[in-house]
């Protein structure tokens, strides 16, 4: 019986395990019982906070864990950790008298470890998969499979490792050495010993069991730790802007005055009934015949083309001097965990309409074949010489919880060469991203981007500037400037609606073109100050 016992380990192995009582071995196994109770006080103290924080940024997933009832289990892990850590504290100590009694009133402790572990791990399982069922977002990144197994694994790791602690402990007490120590009772190997040997030994056949040893840690390599590393620096596609020269030949758009309907006479009888409805904000006159203005103000000329010669840095067939070779006309949203942040990114297709009306009226066909989201923060991730030119923002509700961080590395991505183009889809984004800007930029005030800016020239002419499109905020667009650039474009109509696909929108074909031309001079405009930021730079 104790042969099969102890097959596993070479017969040499089994006469070197020490079986005399340790009292040495058995303090280490006292202190480290006592040092979970830093850990204790760490999950109770730190790991609220912790969650907190994640749930201020990602308050969506806060509503939905709390509604579920897991935020308040995992809540009651983390006090039952802390609880658990200063139990074994006080039973460590007393484990320094060493006896029968507290012998197995620290084995019973550490029994109650792993349940409490396990529930947490499990609870974190449950709820990491919750939100990818949900389709929500984390820090404005979409999830699948792949995110969410890293996400467990970042919220999980702890415990995990000391479950691996206590094991160890574990395995301690359960050696001869150290049973010996407290109970005063020598014989032969216990189970213990023959774990621990066997770890140490590799067991009866090394080879395999390195090579075992080899595969468990490469796959943890491969499919933990990398992708780990790849998100905390957070790896990004440089932006690539077409490379050459050019000097574009300005297309104009000529304004359409809207036609003046007669207005109808109405004959009210004396003996007829008074009408008490309200009527809608939406078909008020004032509203009717300012949403005719919009619609018809601008009409682009058949001919109406940006040319061959896009770019800048003198004559050319097209392109810009800092920009590469293998270029690939890209749009990129921010998503600001926001109402309608992704509106026309996807069924409606406004992004890619837009692509296309560019790769259309220009000579760069190579366009994404649609758009594309970032969370503010992978701004910061662009190499100097390769950040995206413009990135787009829009909504429709209030805006998302975004950080200081965030608003830091939007306002250094502004001052340092790259464009927000903004729209608002609704009166509430308006006033929304309004105060967020105020935020992003304390030290400058917003303008009226004049009729006759050079945005509104080139490749584009646009005598009386933008079109107004719908009224959400306003019918002139505002910007930002720095050091004689504008930084931020924004217009309180909503471009964005009328770049989406027919079925979508009711904007009428003359305005979308107009849309789709303003856009593209917008998007111009920030090439040539990406061309002078990246230039910069190079000196």
């Amino acid at each position: 019986m104790a042969e099969k016992r102890y097959k596993k380990i070479p017969e040499e192995g089994i006469h070197e395990i020490p079986v005399q009582a340790s009292v040495s071995k058995a303090r280490v196994v006292s202190l480290a019982a006592i040092m979970l109770a830093g850990l204790g006080a760490g999950a109770a103290l730190l790991c609220p906070l912790a969650l907190k924080i994640f749930f201020d940024r990602n308050f969506m997933v806060a509503e939905l864990l709390n509604e579920s009832g897991f935020n308040f289990a995992i809540l009651s892990c983390f006090n039952i950790m802390g609880s658990l850590g200063a139990v074994c504290a006080v039973i460590g100590l007393l484990s320094f008298i060493r006896n029968r009694v507290t012998y197995r009133l620290l084995r019973g402790s550490l029994l109650v470890v792993y349940p409490v572990l396990a529930a947490y791990s499990v609870l974190v399982w449950k709820a990491v998969f919750m939100i990818l069922a949900a389709e929500l977002k984390i820090g404005g990144d979409e999830q699948d499979h792949s995110t969410i197994l890293l996400l467990w694994w970042r919220l999980c790791w702890p415990a995990l490792a000391v479950m691996l602690y206590t094991a160890w402990l574990h395995l301690m007490l359960f050696s001869r050495s150290v049973y010996a120590a407290f109970v005063g009772e020598e014989g032969g190997v216990l189970k213990g010993d023959i774990v621990l040997e066997n770890i140490r030994t590799h067991g009866n056949d090394p080879r395999v069991r390195r090579s075992l040893y080899a595969s468990v840690m490469t796959h943890i390599l491969v499919i933990i730790i990398i992708p780990s590393l790849m998100q905390i620096g957070g790896c990004v596609e440089g932006y690539k802007v077409p490379k050459g020269s050019g000097d574009p030949v300005v297309a104009m758009v000529k304004m359409v005055k809207p036609k003046k309907k007669k207005k109808k006479s109405m004959i009210l009888r004396a003996n007829s009934a008074i009408i008490h409805e309200i009527p809608d904000l939406d078909d008020t006159i004032v509203d009717q015949k300012m949403e005719d203005m919009s619609q018809v103000q601008y009409k682009a000329l058949a001919n109406a083309k940006a040319g061959n010669n896009l770019g800048s840095g003198g004559k050319g067939p097209g392109g810009w001097p800092e920009g590469m070779e293998k270029y690939k006309i890209r749009f990129i949203r921010l998503d600001h965990g926001g109402g309608g942040w992704d509106d026309g990114m996807h069924d409606s297709g406004a992004d890619v309409n837009f692509l296309r009306a560019f790769a259309k009226s220009t000579p760069f066909k190579k366009i994404a074949s649609g758009g594309e989201s970032h969370s503010i923060r992978l701004l910061s991730k662009y190499k100097a010489d390769e950040f995206p030119p413009f990135v787009y923002l829009t909504g429709n509700r209030h805006m998302g919880r975004v950080t200081d961080s965030d608003r830091e590395i939007l306002r250094n991505y502004c001052l340092n060469g790259g464009m927000l183009i903004a729209d608002a889809g609704s009166a509430e984004f308006h006033r929304s991203f309004m105060d967020f800007m105020k935020k992003v930029f304390k030290d400058k005030q917003y303008k009226d981007i004049p009729d006759d800016d050079i945005i509104y020239k080139q490749p584009y002419g646009f005598p009386e500037g933008a079109p107004a499109f719908w009224h959400h905020g306003g019918r002139r667009p505002l910007g930002w400037k720095h050091e004689g650039r504008w930084m931020v474009f924004y217009h309180p109509g909503d471009m964005n609606d009328a770049w989406k696909s027919p079925g979508y929108t009711d904007v009428k074909p003359e305005m979308r073109d107009a849309a789709m031309q303003l856009g593209i001079n917008i998007v111009y405009y920030s090439f040539c100050q990406w061309n002078d930021a990246v230039a910069k730079i190079k000196k």
